[in-house]
């Protein structure tokens, strides 16, 4: 953790983390909206709206709700569902607004992230792989060893494959589990915020509610909700200034 943000200690109780949460949250969005105000990138303006922050500050307010009564939650030890699904509700809310956090922060360096090539295959040749691929499925038909159905399936399979993997992933597409991925390969964060980051992803995994899985406890969601309010704020951290010429020239 940048202990200058926060030192990675639980520093507030429910009620107190409810208002924190509300708090921060207000100014993230009124933050990223100034600032993206003067990025050069349209293409971020388009991503970082007045819309979209309007929804995350409504989300935030739904999960900050909830959390205010996690003293009486946790007391009473979750031991119905009625308890059970508003702990579960608050994974899931806070798993998609961590999501969001860090699509945000890549929409607003959206130049950078395109240069990572994230998870595209540099130098491919598509027509000379994919062609000689194909008339070898082709050739296996015709020779009876396989099935035209199966062969239409590789075929699909091969197309679907190379154009995951030379078509840019868009920031807004990339789910939870591919941006941690993304962020440790970018090396941006120590490694207890990962896992924090990767404690949220799986506790939000829990909206897969067919077989059963251990979801995280109302302390481990209390520190969760601590740490993405410290996210909020490793972004803001990590925007640059706005010079004084930039109000300047704006009015």
């Amino acid at each position: 953790m940048k202990e200058w943000l926060w030192d990675g200690e639980m520093d507030c109780g429910w009620e107190d983390l409810s208002q924190l949460l509300k708090k921060d949250c207000s100014r993230f969005t009124r933050t990223m909206l100034e600032t993206t105000s003067f990025s050069p990138i349209s293409e971020s303006k388009d991503l970082i709206t007045s819309e979209c922050m309007d929804r995350f500050e409504s989300i935030t307010g739904v999960l900050a709700d909830i959390i205010q009564d996690g003293g009486d939650y946790q007391y009473e030890d979750l031991s119905n569902d009625y308890q059970n699904a508003k702990k579960l509700n608050s994974w899931i809310l806070l798993g998609s607004l961590t999501e969001t956090t860090l699509q945000m922060f890549l929409a607003f360096y959206l130049d950078d992230y395109r240069n990572t090539k994230w998870q595209q295959w540099e130098n491919f040749k598509v027509d000379q792989v994919q062609k000689p691929i194909v008339e070898f499925i082709n050739n296996m038909v015709n020779e009876g060893t396989l099935e035209s159905k199966h062969a239409k399936s590789l075929k699909e399979a091969i197309k679907d494959t190379i154009k995951e993997h030379t078509k840019e992933h868009p920031v807004h597409k990339i789910m939870f589990d591919e941006l941690v991925q993304l962020f440790v390969s970018l090396e941006l964060f120590e490694d207890d915020e990962l896992d924090c980051l990767k404690e949220i992803q799986s506790n939000r995994n829990g909206i897969h509610s067919f077989r059963s899985r251990t979801i995280g406890t109302w302390a481990d969601l209390q520190y969760s909700v601590r740490f993405f309010c410290y996210l909020m704020e490793w972004v803001l951290n990590h925007l640059p200034d706005i010079p004084d010429e930039a109000y300047y020239y704006a009015n």
